[in-house]
């Protein structure tokens, strides 16, 4: 894809309580305009840095002072730091969407048109990028966090706009790259400096994490030197003959506007940048480009450099924690590790510490910025080659013994399934902190008898496995009332009972059901030795073929059971997917034969028929009907998703004690599963409940010990 980059000047400049916000670009177009500036924005800046100070209050800042005068120590200024940075942002874009500059927002929003030729317009592969080069004056503008500004959300466009500050004077061209041997690394010099009160350990490992693809050197303080040799080797490596590409500096920093800032390079030892210059300058020369300074109130120093002649800074605009600094850096290392720009990393790292560490670290993320000389391109980390490529990419001998060994031991089936049950569980912490809208009804309404609605019915324990077929015709009595049109029994009802009665009051609940037209599936087992389902017993009147149908329950808890990929389900049908398939076929077509009680052809092959003659090639039909996992792999149960978008769980007894059809507003358009719940006395076999230990993913959702054999259902029926 290709890139096509707008750029836009915009200087404000404040004065007294009038701010002019001058915008210019392509062929010297210029839009000017004045606004006032609100007077209670400065408070709200000064009560916002207030309560930022006050919650980093530590001797790990990175800076030598606090600016904060009366601390009151029964503050909560975590609470205090969250409503004054809502209150700073709400209010700066609010005077920036003042009507006054909506020219000006109009205008970046469109991108500089003019400079378009028609092959750009027409070319969709294009990313527009716009570029706003900001300038602030006085210093006092530059501390907001503009890098905030909620510019692109006015105008619907498909542009990314990149906001970079530059500073107002510069008297030095953007430095350009030297001649130098093709393949080189980059090379970065890192300059590690007053370690009082810090620790750099985490800044030098993810630096040391880059020397795959740069060269990376420290200097800086060391306890037994003195004060004259640290300054003397920070100069010296500055200056040295090779040259250097980026410059890194880790410790206390201060701003001095008449020295350029101040660096702590030693307890109680400080070097001005106006100091270094001429070694700043000889390092330009030989290809220096970049500095970041992972340190304090460092505005002095970018407009310093940017002024000497440095393509970009990185400053924090504000006292930073030494925590914040390394959580930062970690991440904007790691992008440029992965040689994205200068600007896209700082992003990324800044994106980081607002969505995964805003309740550690408030109002972190608006402290970093990025100065930028105006004609430079932005800095990345450069692909050498496809041989340094390919070397970087391989494994070290630690890495590699770790990849065989985790190889060989994925090979053996305890080892997969725990594997997969970790899987699922970090994709459903996952899906917790990023959720995805889902505004679809669960597609199973599941009905579970469970402990307490057998206590509520007082069934005695002989009516409980199997269980009492009077209960059932009670439950499926009262679903046909609430209009379900899809009903399922999770229980194998082929042998009559000794109490004939259960057997009667069921086959008339079913009767009736049926004669509401609503499609009834029961259950079977799937004999092992033939491969076939379980014949049906019609004598105790229950059921028939011709007016109700059935699948085999019989699946693997962890894996979708699918249908024979020859026969579909004209002779087994696993009862998942035979749900699925009943309820969109209702969806979709009209002619679907009904389910009657006169009926005198199986029920099942009606409905095979039909939907291999009826259905829509667009439909969801047509991709349930023929679909077949990709390479015949077997498809796994997916526990990471939530059960509130799987099933609507009612429990048996309220669904018989609360008949309003108010309470239960779904369930006619759900495909009710009645199944046991998880009481251990219920199952196919006396003694054997249906239920096994909750998987990790499940567990996170529910936090209950056991996953019964109707929530899998309803697991694989959501999947169909």
């Amino acid at each position: 894809m290709k890139n096509n980059t707008h750029i836009f000047n915009l200087k404000v400049q404040k004065i007294e309580q009038i701010c002019l916000f001058e915008l210019t670009w392509g062929q010297k177009q210029r839009l000017a305009t004045q606004i006032n500036y609100p007077t209670n924005l400065t408070k709200i800046y000064q009560d916002w840095r207030r309560a930022y100070l006050n919650f980093y209050q530590s001797e790990n800042l990175r800076g030598r002072a606090i600016e904060d005068e009366n601390v009151v120590l029964c503050v909560d200024w975590h609470a205090e730091l969250v409503k004054t940075e809502t209150k700073l942002i709400y209010e700066f874009n609010t005077w920036l969407r003042s009507v006054e500059l909506f020219e000006i927002r109009a205008q970046i929003s469109r991108g500089s048109e003019e400079s378009q030729d028609e092959n750009l317009k027409v070319n969709q592969t294009v990313n527009q990028t716009i570029q706003i080069f900001l300038t602030c004056s006085p210093i006092e503008l530059d501390r907001f966090p503009w890098e905030a500004w909620e510019i692109g959300t006015e105008f619907t466009n498909n542009r990314t706009i990149q906001i970079i500050r530059a500073p107002l004077q510069i008297t030095s061209e953007a430095t350009l790259s030297p001649l130098r041997q093709n393949n080189r690394k980059t090379r970065i010099l890192a300059i590690l400096g007053d370690e009082t009160g810090q620790n750099f350990k985490a800044e030098e490992e993810a630096l040391k994490e880059l020397k795959k693809i740069v060269d990376v050197e420290f200097t800086g303080w060391q306890p037994q030197e003195t004060p004259s040799q640290v300054r003397k080797n920070i100069i010296d490596a500055i200056a040295n003959e090779k040259g250097w590409d980026l410059l890194f500096f880790a410790g206390h920093s201060n701003e001095t506007e008449i020295t350029g800032g101040e660096l702590g390079i030693a307890p109680g030892v400080s070097i001005f940048i106006n100091e270094i210059a001429t070694q700043l300058n000889a390092a330009k020369k030989r290809g220096l480009k970049v500095a970041i300074f992972n340190s304090c109130s460092g505005l002095n120093i970018a407009d310093s450099l940017i002024d000497l002649g440095f393509n970009q800074v990185v400053v924090m605009r504000e006292p930073i924690h030494n925590s914040v600094a390394q959580e930062f850096l970690v991440r904007f290392l790691h992008s440029l590790g992965e040689h994205l720009d200068l600007y896209e990393s700082l992003t990324k790292a800044r994106q980081f510490l607002r969505n995964q560490k805003s309740h550690t670290y408030p109002s972190s993320y608006l402290v970093p910025s990025l100065f930028c000389h105006p004609g430079a391109e932005l800095f990345r980390i450069p692909v050498v080659g496809w041989k340094q490529h390919f070397q970087r990419s391989l494994p070290n001998y630690y890495e590699a013994a770790i990849i065989t060994a985790t190889l060989l031991l994925s090979l053996l089936t305890p080892v997969q399934e725990i594997l997969l049950d970790v899987r699922l569980f970090t994709q459903a912490a996952y899906r917790n902190f990023v959720p995805i809208p889902n505004e679809e009804a669960p597609p199973v309404a599941l009905v579970e008898i469970d402990t307490k609605s057998i206590a509520r019915r007082k069934l005695p324990p002989n009516q409980l496995s199997p269980i009492s077929r009077v209960y059932l015709a009670e439950l499926m009595e009262q679903v046909r009332k609430l209009n379900a049109s899809v009903v399922t029994l999770d229980f194998v009802v082929d042998t009559p009972q000794k109490e004939l009665e259960g057997d009667k009051k069921l086959g008339t609940a079913v009767t009736r059901a049926v004669n509401q037209n609503a499609w009834i599936i029961f259950t079977t087992n799937l004999d092992k030795n033939t491969n076939q389902e379980s014949d049906i017993n019609q004598a105790n009147g229950i059921r028939d073929r011709n007016w109700t149908v059935q699948g085999y329950n019989d699946a693997h808890p962890y894996f979708v059971e699918l249908p024979d990929a020859n026969q579909g389900c004209r002779q087994i049908c696993p009862i998942s997917y035979l749900m699925a398939l009943v309820h969109t076929a209702k969806q979709e077509i009209t002619d679907l034969p009904q389910p009657k009680t006169s009926g005198k052809v199986d029920l099942r092959t009606q409905l095979l028929d039909t939907i291999a003659k009826e259905r829509s090639q667009k439909g969801k039909l047509q991709k349930l009907s023929q679909w077949q996992p990709p390479l015949g792999l077997q498809p796994i149960v997916d526990y990471s998703i939530p059960p509130k978008q799987i099933y609507t769980k009612i429990p048996a007894w309220k669904l018989l004690e609360n008949p309003d059809i108010n309470q239960f507003p779904l369930i006619s358009q759900q495909v009710v599963l009645i199944a046991v719940g998880d009481d251990e006395r219920l199952g196919m076999v006396s003694g054997q409940p249906d239920r096994l230990p909750t998987p990790l993913a499940m567990n996170y959702w529910t936090k209950q010990p056991w996953l019964t054999g109707g929530e899998s259902l309803a697991y694989m029926t959501h999947h169909f």
